[in-house]
């Protein structure tokens, strides 16, 4: 006998999710036994009365629990979610089912909960202009509107009730009416959200092979095979709905047909898809070439966890075919590949130090200067990273005549020669020992990088994860790795999160992005009650955009609806980990595994008292260290909030918020002004990063006196 086909909804992943592992493991016996048995009298296959579709069905999960599905032919089934009982029977009453017209893909959403959004914001109840009076029947159909939600969305008067909606009926649609209700006309939605989806083949909705296969189902809907472990990864992947989906607007960038013709770059806030959009950008030119032909392309980012994620990601989206034609390496390890590629140089076998090694022989040379000199370390290595590394600065000429802005402290020339002679003895001090930095590793890569013709530039394209975390010299290094033309450079990344002391200008650089900058706004991630707190952390002050212009996150939000985030103060810090384990405990009783749980805390030494109190209370908990990789079976992942960057967990505490800013991350404002005001930015960016790693609950907490960051959102 035929096995069934049988496909699951991204809804019926996030519902699995909640469920508690027992629960979990009937779920796949149940999906596996649909996809070999369907008939079978143990499935109890029933249709509810009164049902919309006379194509739905409940199935039996358990007792207790039951899958809501679609089931258009007798052999094939869609799978919505998984509910209680009498819910089960409930949704699959108001569930609303439908070929798109324009996409060709599947669509569904339960008009029921729809129309309690309009009853709980209270604007069907409210006369009055509605967001979508303008828009005609017909322009809902042309932008792939299904014709029962347009009488829904005439109701709309409020943002609560236009976000819910958004959040709740299929994933185009809403995207539509965000950009309608934004104020863009009908041909610009088309153009810039629909037209990407659009199949190109003649629908018949009647024609359900075809349905099946369209990438507009494919994109929302997963086909479950015989491997019950694959299943199950697929299942419990963390990120996978945000990571493997792409929303229009992030198609159109990742899959453009017409070539890019030069660098192009992609921002927006956390949760907005842009590593996703770098993924598939990967995948859509590796596309182009056969196997084995020839250069690769480079994926890299800034850290080695984040490279590592990375290649894990590209391994999910295309497997050893795609992972063939690409290599993924942090930022460091291209700087080593080009210095250990050239064996003749003298950079080849130095050793590289971090930023102990570093900031150690930095002490070393200010104790040993002359009586009363006025530079410390911090305003020496400032001077040494963004003046002479930035620049490539060689000699005491170039020195002189470099530029200086962004550096808040002013010297005049004799101050200039002080500076010098201390640079040029911490540099002599390292030739030495044999050793430099990574940046001045960089430095020298891209120096023997800029002598490469374009036939030995070893890269057919390069995608820039990150994109906000590097330095000069690392651009200056992989603007020489590939040679200019279309495609040559793809970047993403949000000057918002910038939590290291990187300041460039692409352009000055030889990346030049004019023209060719794409901006997404919606967040998929994270809900808009934590996002609103988020966003408070930023403060005034607007960072750079990377290119000599001022970055923005307007229209910046989410459709994602939760709980409000947890803010307490506590009297010791034994007191605050203690509630820690207390709130790590309530998640978990609530269905949140404790792999999907995560404690951020500014410093190591606060992460390992968290792991401490955590495992002292029976509580399975691991630190996770700077280069290593956190494992599920682990327990509550716990790590510093410069770790955290580019994760994503269910369920976030973040402990010590008093203690952010951090002093000793920052420049004193009497050494130099600016210095101190992008140490206090950066700061606040770490916290908004680690705020917006949360998908669904968030609690911060403090011992003492809260972080001054904190007083919009508790006020």
């Amino acid at each position: 006998m035929a096995k069934a086909n049988v496909l699951f909804a991204d809804s019926f992943e996030k519902a699995y999710q909640h469920l508690d592992a027992t629960i979990q493991r009937r779920v796949i016996d149940f999906m596996l036994k649909l996809r070999k048995d369907p008939d079978s009298n143990g499935l109890n296959l029933k249709q509810p009365h009164g049902a919309k579709d006379k194509r739905v069905w409940t199935a039996r999960v358990n007792d207790n629990f039951r899958a809501v599905l679609l089931r258009p032919t007798s052999d094939t089934f869609y799978l919505a979610t998984i509910k209680p009982h009498d819910d089960a029977y409930d949704y699959a009453a108001q569930i609303v089912w439908d070929v798109n017209k324009v996409t060709g893909g599947l669509d569904f959403y339960n008009l029921g909960e729809i129309q309690e959004i309009l009853v709980r914001t209270g604007d069907s109840e409210v006369a009055g202009v509605g967001f979508f009076d303008a828009i005609s029947d017909a322009d809902f159909a042309h932008l792939a509107v299904g014709a029962s939600l347009v009488p829904v969305l005439r109701e709309i008067r409020s943002e609560d009730a236009l976000l819910g909606i958004a959040e709740s009926i299929p994933k185009l649609a809403g995207q539509v009416i965000l950009a309608l209700a934004d104020g863009k006309s009908v041909n610009d939605v088309w153009s810039e959200i629909v037209a990407g989806s659009a199949a190109e083949d003649e629908i018949d909705p009647d024609d359900l092979d075809a349905v099946a296969e369209r990438p507009a189902t494919r994109e929302t809907f997963a086909v479950v095979t015989d491997d019950s472990e694959e299943l199950e990864r697929m299942l419990l992947k963390p990120m996978s709905e945000w990571r493997v989906y792409l929303h229009p607007e992030q198609r159109k960038l990742a899959y453009r047909a017409k070539p890019y013709n030069g660098p192009a770059r992609v921002s927006g806030g956390p949760g907005t898809g842009k590593t996703v959009v770098a993924l598939h950008r990967v995948k859509a030119l590796a596309d182009r070439y056969p196997p084995g032909a020839g250069k690769k392309i480079l994926l890299t980012t800034y850290t080695n966890a984040l490279s590592e994620l990375l290649g894990r990601l590209l391994d999910d989206l295309g497997g050893p075919e795609l992972t063939a034609k690409v290599e993924v390496l942090n930022i460091d390890k291209v700087v080593r590949e080009v210095l250990r590629g050239d064996a003749e140089s003298e950079w080849s076998r130095v050793e590289v130090l971090g930023d102990a090694g570093i900031a150690s022989r930095w002490d070393d040379v200010v104790a040993s200067a002359t009586p009363g000199n006025p530079f410390d370390k911090l305003f020496l290595v400032g001077e040494w990273e963004q003046v002479i590394l930035a620049q490539n600065v060689r000699t005491r000429d170039e020195y002189f005549a470099a530029r200086r802005a962004g550096r808040g402290r002013r010297i005049n020339r004799a101050e200039r020669d002080q500076v010098w002679k201390l640079i040029q003895e911490f540099e002599r001090r390292l030739d030495r020992d044999k050793a430099m930095g990574f940046k001045q590793a960089a430095a020298r890569a891209s120096d023997i990088a800029a002598t490469w013709s374009d036939a030995e530039r070893p890269y057919r394209h390069v995608v820039v994860d990150e994109a906000q975390d590097l330095h000069a010299a690392h651009w200056t290094l992989l603007r020489a790795l590939v040679p200019s033309g279309p495609d040559d450079m793809f970047i993403v990344g949000d000057a918002f999160q910038r939590i290291y002391d990187n300041r460039v200008t692409l352009g000055k650089l030889g990346v030049d992005i004019r023209g060719r900058s794409s901006c997404l706004t919606l967040n998929y991630r994270t809900t808009r009650q934590i996002l609103r707190d988020a966003l408070k952390m930023i403060g005034e002050q607007v960072p750079d955009d990377l290119d000599g212009g001022s970055a923005t996150l307007k229209g910046y939000r989410s459709v994602l609806r939760g709980g409000k985030p947890v803010m307490a103060g506590f009297p010791s810090s034994a007191a605050e980990l203690t509630a820690l384990s207390a709130r790590v405990r309530a998640w978990n009783k609530a269905g949140i595994a404790l792999d999907e749980i995560a404690v951020f805390a500014r410093t190591s030494a606060t992460a390992s008292d968290a792991v401490g109190v955590l495992k002292g209370a029976g509580i399975a908990a691991s630190l996770v260290k700077s280069g290593t990789t956190p494992k599920p079976e682990s327990g509550v992942q716990v790590m510093t909030m410069h770790r955290a960057k580019g994760l994503e967990f269910r369920a976030v505490a973040i402990v010590d918020a008093g203690c952010v800013p951090l002093g000793v991350a920052v420049t004193p404002e009497t050494v130099d002004h600016l210095d101190h005001q992008r140490g206090i930015q950066r700061e606040r960016s770490l916290l908004f990063v680690s705020l917006t790693r949360a998908r669904e609950a968030l609690s911060i907490t403090w011992s003492g006196q809260p972080s001054p960051f904190l007083a919009d959102v508790i006020s």
